[in-house]
């Protein structure tokens, strides 16, 4: 009986080994990945926020959402990951904020919009330089098409932080400054009861572009147009799920104005924009249990596969020694009163 039963758990033990070590190693990296096929939508709202309106070629106070729709171009992923010998995922990211009743099938513009065409390391979330990729910021008044800079040097993380996030800093790309910003760890909190890691950057006012337009909108004392200088300033904190690395919640306090002559003249956008509730409570929900089984694969599953297996090795190899040690005297025995009746 004893016997048997450290085969078993023999078997057993070495099972479990060989599980953790599988689950570690191969199924880790399969599930810590970020999907070609990606499809979201998401939200940002910015109330009472400061803007240079054209029309009226004054500031105005409005209410603003900013909607962000991501798709992924599976064909390109595919072939970029064939091409890279590790996944590779690109994805397209159109961005468009205006008043939260404007209607983006209706044909006009809104105040502001971009469209991205990205490549990233699926594992890590780092830019990866393939495939096309370009920043749209506008189009062209004539033919309506998008104006599309392919020179775009991407860099840093673009839309998600990389799986098993670690508290340090990470560079975020800003489509603003067209850079990576380094992003520094300032803690954890809970979010909906998901623990988050929280990063910030800030960004001093910055000159970034120029502005020509007339003198008179600004009122600036000078003939005809001038040129402006585009100074941005912005303090961006993300909160992040650090199992999966997806940005549970965003807040950007952006300030975007014109300066002449090292004065600012006009406030072009001043917004405190961040994720309505409605938001974090959905990518809380959607998120939690892809947390919970990265965190089994990546820790759980191995240490407690590996250490039970290992007790249930040793015990194995314990019992089948002592089954062999209460045999042998036996078998002595035996043949010992076998000879002496010769």
């Amino acid at each position: 009986m004893g016997r048997k039963l450290g085969a078993v758990l023999i078997g057993l033990g070495v099972l479990l080994i060989v599980l953790g070590l599988m689950m570690k190693f191969y199924a880790y990296d399969r599930l810590a990945v970020a999907p070609l096929n990606q499809k979201s939508v998401s939200y940002s709202e910015a109330t009472g926020a400061t803007i240079f309106s054209i029309a009226d070629q004054a500031e105005v106070t409005k209410d603003l959402l900013t909607t962000v729709n991501v798709v992924g171009d599976v064909e390109a992923g595919k072939a970029a990951t064939e091409e890279a010998g590790d996944q590779v995922n690109v994805w397209e990211k159109v961005t468009y904020t205006d008043e939260p009743t404007f209607d983006v099938d209706s044909g006009e513009p809104p105040l502001s919009g971009s469209h991205q065409r990205i490549a990233f390391d699926a594992h890590t979330g780092v830019a990866v330089e393939c495939c096309d990729t370009y920043f749209a910021g506008g189009a062209d008044l004539e033919t309506n098409e998008e104006d599309r800079d392919y020179d775009v040097a991407f860099e840093g993380q673009l839309v998600k932080f990389p799986f098993n996030t670690q508290k340090r800093s990470y560079d975020y790309f800003d489509t603003t400054l067209g850079e990576g910003v380094p992003m520094q760890y300032q803690g954890e909190e809970s979010l909906e009861g998901l623990n988050t890691y929280m990063f910030e950057s800030v960004i001093p006012p910055t000159e970034y572009a120029t502005l020509t337009a007339p003198a008179s909108i600004f009122g600036i004392d000078e003939e005809g147009d001038v040129d402006l200088a585009r100074v941005y300033s912005n303090t961006r904190t993300l909160w992040i799920e650090p199992e999966t690395g997806v940005i549970m919640r965003s807040r950007e306090d952006v300030d975007t104005f014109a300066e002449y002559d090292g004065e600012r003249v006009a406030t072009l956008t001043q917004a405190l924009s961040e994720f309505p509730e409605s938001q974090i409570r959905r990518n809380v929900e959607d998120y939690r249990s892809k947390s919970v089984l990265l965190k089994a694969a990546r820790t759980w599953f191995p240490w407690v596969g590996g250490i039970v297996g290992l007790l249930a090795l040793l015990a194995g190899l314990l019992l089948t020694a002592r089954s062999r040690d209460r045999v042998a005297p036996t078998h002595a025995a035996t043949s010992h009163r076998s000879g002496a009746t010769v």
